[in-house]
């Protein structure tokens, strides 16, 4: 028997039925019955417990989905409408038409057929008139590695872009041998102090009383046969610095004659050998053409024109890669953000421009055109009317590189503005961080002094502002905490490179960035007295 068999109740009555009376209860209840019954009673006991743990997972996901920042909640619909997805079906496009233009969108590659599909797909979901604004751009190539030696007095031969480098901008292909040294003093400014140089290598430090440019083209109108800038000692390596006008355009004088730049170390080594004796060789293989390129307008048709909020990218790329993230990602973005505006009919109260400027990557040319011909009334062959003047635009809004792979959520500091668009610039900062702030997301500040096409805006006195995800810098330790990914390591490894692809595109950084760029342009085309609201420093400082 088992250990339970025969025992006791308290009362003396056998604890466990006897056989007999367990083989007359199994004849009263078949066995079919008692499973049916055991199985009926488990189904209801399950169903309950499915109910209750479905009613729990509704109630949770409703609590989830009611911490998220929902359009409903949130009161931002116009951020979450933006699909990010559609945004890398832009950034597709791009890439196809690198493929077809030597792996680059830059002005003499895949720039036009990039302009034509932006404007096909402004024309076909856009809600705005499209213009097109024509200008030229000097485009400079290296086609060849560039030669640099000393013959005598005795042979040495430089090591490209780590003794010297042929600055950009630098002049055409030229052969020049066995050629004597001029030293100029004074960086070569004033004509009347240089010296004979004629026909000679012009060596000269660069001075702060004029551009590099200035001193170049003054040495090779005395007929400097090239050019060699000797770097600051500070620098280990030599200047790739370009060497023209700033604010290039049509009609200005580029450089013929070769110009180089070399380090403190070569410099010091040229300057202090006997000049009678030194002599140089230089072979360059490079071009500048001057190329007819434009910008892309889309103008809108609906808010108050006085008050128009411009908002601009870049969409060229370097010649050395397709620009997926420089700045793919900024035109691609904007351009949903117009369709997605359109598609939701979004009506602005003031007028929202988008521009998709050409010739960022040549000294941000195509934006200074816009600016010159708006702001200062200058023409060209092409000049015509764009549906924009220049004294209803607002403010400005710069897009450029929002999806760098190990990314830094950064803002434009207004600060760094002119002081004729300072207050109206950290009004739009101050936008900016009120959605990072909204959602969470760390962010950090950074300059607005150079590099991105709001340059020609705040220094002509419009409040301008953005964001971007940086570049070829470095990442800290301490960044590394505060937000993310590789320590000691750049913002975008393949900057200005050809791995400049889709593999390049960070998603979650995209996706941020322009429903950031979305959040500011859906508040800012809204505000009731916008220039009132620009001008206000009431707590800012």
């Amino acid at each position: 028997m088992s250990s339970l068999e025969g025992a006791l109740s308290d009362d003396g009555a056998p604890l466990l039925r006897s056989a007999a009376n367990t083989a007359d209860i199994t004849r009263r209840r078949p066995q079919g019955s008692r499973i049916a019954e055991w199985y009926e009673t488990r189904s209801r006991d399950m169903l309950a417990l499915t109910t209750v743990l479905l009613l729990l997972g509704i109630g949770l996901g409703m609590w989830v989905y009611g911490t998220l920042p929902t359009s409903d909640r949130d009161e931002h619909p116009h951020e979450y409408a933006l699909s990010t997805e559609r945004i890398r079906e832009h950034l597709t496009q791009f890439l196809d038409i690198a493929g077809k233009h030597n792996n680059s969108r830059s002005v003499t590659n895949g720039h036009a057929d990039s302009a034509e599909y932006v404007i096909s797909q402004l024309h076909a979901h856009g809600n705005c008139d499209i213009y097109k604004q024509s200008f030229v751009s000097p485009v400079w190539t290296v086609h060849k590695v560039p030669r640099f030696s000393v013959r005598a007095p005795v042979q040495v031969d430089y090591i490209f872009e780590t003794d010297f480098q042929v600055m950009r901008y630098g002049g055409q292909s030229a052969t020049i041998d066995n050629a004597r040294v001029a030293i100029v003093e004074d960086g070569g400014c004033v004509a009347e102090r240089v010296g004979d140089v004629a026909g000679k290598i012009a060596v000269v430090r660069p001075s702060t009383d004029c551009s590099l440019f200035e001193a170049a083209f003054t040495l090779e109108q005395m007929g400097a046969s090239a050019v060699v800038f000797v770097r600051s000692a500070r620098f280990k390596t030599p200047s790739t610095a370009r060497v023209r006008f700033t604010d290039w355009k049509e009609g200005d004088p580029l450089m013929t004659v070769p110009v180089l730049s070399v380090t403190h170390s070569v410099g010091q080594l040229l300057q202090t050998a006997a000049v009678s004796k030194l002599r140089i060789d230089i072979e360059t293989n490079t071009s500048i053409d001057v190329v007819k390129t434009f910008n892309v307008l889309c103008v809108g048709r609906e808010g108050d024109s006085h008050s128009t909020v411009l908002v601009g990218s870049h969409l060229d790329s370097v010649a050395a890669g397709p620009g997926i993230n420089d700045n793919g990602s900024g035109s691609a973005s904007t351009l949903e953000i117009q369709l997605t505006l359109a598609r939701i009919k979004f009506k602005p109260h003031n007028r929202i421009v988008f521009a998709w400027w050409s010739a960022e990557e040549d000294g941000l040319l195509g934006s200074r055109h816009f600016a010159r011909e708006l702001a200062h009334d200058w023409k060209n062959r092409w000049t015509s009317d764009v549906g924009v003047r220049w004294e209803d635009i607002a403010l400005d809004l710069n897009f450029d590189m929002l999806a760098s792979p190990n990314f830094i959520a950064l803002v434009h500091n207004g600060t760094d503005a002119p002081e004729n668009a300072r207050t109206g610039s950290q009004r739009i900062q101050r936008v900016f961080e009120d959605y990072f702030v909204r959602h969470d997301y760390p962010y950090e500040l950074t300059d607005m002094l150079a590099g991105s096409d709001f340059v020609p805006f705040v220094d002509n006195g419009v409040p301008a502002g953005g964001v971007l995800t940086g570049a070829g810098e470095f990442k800290s330790i301490t960044e590394r905490s505060k937000h993310g990914g590789l320590a000691n390591a750049a913002l975008d490894t393949c900057y200005h490179r050809d791995c400049d692809t889709l593999l390049n595109i960070n998603m979650l950084a995209l996706d941020r960035m322009s429903k950031a760029a979305m959040y500011a342009v859906s508040t800012l085309s809204n505000v009731h007295d916008l220039r009132g609201y620009l001008n206000d420093a009431s707590g800012i400082h």
